[in-house]
């Protein structure tokens, strides 16, 4: 009972901070409401998404100095219920879930588990309201892991403390972006993390191929030249991955898979699975011959085939 009303007095400290996540947004809300004019074409190629091979075989030791080193160069990260809040982490610990969620796994309660992490935050145009709390992300709500270098991080994420380009998008339900100072602890992360769940039984969703992709707009079609829908565009490519060695960019329009025809966005996700693993697939693409950001105005587009191959 204690222990229960002890975890309920740490949850308390989150409707005062969503009471001043909301001040702060009601100020910026004017500046907010100024909408501009959505580009046809994505920025793409600005930051660096990393294929990595992920590990479940950290045993506990490396989970905790792993955890203890993000503390120390000063990990930080943003929870999508609090937009204009950063957290500075203070401590990553591993907590027993809550009563509810331990009664969804009879026999095996330690799936319910919850990454507990102390923290520091801070809201405000200057980060100028600050308070202590704690943030639980449940383990069983953890479903992909993906490592980025962002140069410009501020542009992309203004409340990301200076010099965290390291960043690991975390999904639990909603995306969790965690900010580090070096590649090493970002990857360590990740690691212990994913051996966390590995030793739960958990399953952790991962980018096969180190693709990302969108449907094809109208206004994206009508600069392709093609009728709107049948083809699919490619966002991000994770460095090293499979895409990757295949030769595929940011921005190419991939139009079939192996002579198959793509419709939108989850049509091609279905014709990625029916890719054996180890096995190959020819992709036809369709490649605009200047940037579109640099040339906005009609250009032409190349058509070529790439070799996919699951290894």
């Amino acid at each position: 009972m204690r222990q229960e009303k002890t975890r309920q007095n740490k949850r308390a400290a989150w409707p005062r901070l969503a009471l001043a996540c909301a001040l702060c947004a009601g100020l910026a809300g004017p500046a907010l409401a100024q909408e501009t004019a959505l580009p046809t074409w994505p920025l793409a190629g600005r930051d660096l998404w990393y294929s990595i091979d992920i590990r479940t075989d950290y045993a506990p030791a490396q989970v905790e100095a792993v955890f203890a080193r993000a503390v120390a160069e000063g990990a930080a990260f943003l929870d999508p219920r609090f937009a204009v809040t950063v957290f500075m982490a203070r401590q990553f610990r591993l907590a027993k879930g809550s009563a509810k969620a331990r009664k969804k796994y009879p026999g095996r309660p330690e799936k319910a588990d919850e990454l507990r992490i102390e923290t520091e935050w801070r809201t405000g145009d200057m980060n100028q309201y600050r308070g202590a709390s704690y943030c639980f992300i449940a383990l069983d709500a953890i479903r992909g892991l993906d490592l980025h270098f962002i140069p410009n991080l501020r542009e992309r994420f203004p409340k990301a403390p200076e010099g965290r380009n390291w960043h690991v998008n975390l999904l639990a339900g909603s995306p969790y972006s965690f900010f580090f100072a070096s590649e090493e602890t970002a990857r360590g992360f990740i690691h212990a993390v994913a051996s966390l769940l590995g030793q739960r039984g958990l399953e952790l969703k991962l980018s096969r191929f180190g693709l990302m992709w969108e449907n094809v707009t109208p206004r994206q079609a009508a600069d392709m030249g093609r009728a709107a829908g049948g083809a699919v565009l490619v966002t991000r490519v994770a460095v090293a991955g499979a895409a990757d060695r295949a030769g595929i960019r940011p921005l190419d329009a991939i139009l079939e898979v192996n002579g198959v025809p793509v419709t939108n966005f989850s049509h091609f996700s279905l014709l990625l699975d029916g890719i054996a693993a180890g096995g190959k697939a020819t992709l036809l693409l369709l490649r605009r011959l200047k940037d579109p950001i640099l040339y906005p105005e009609a250009n032409d587009w190349n058509s070529l085939a790439v070799e996919l191959e699951d290894r």
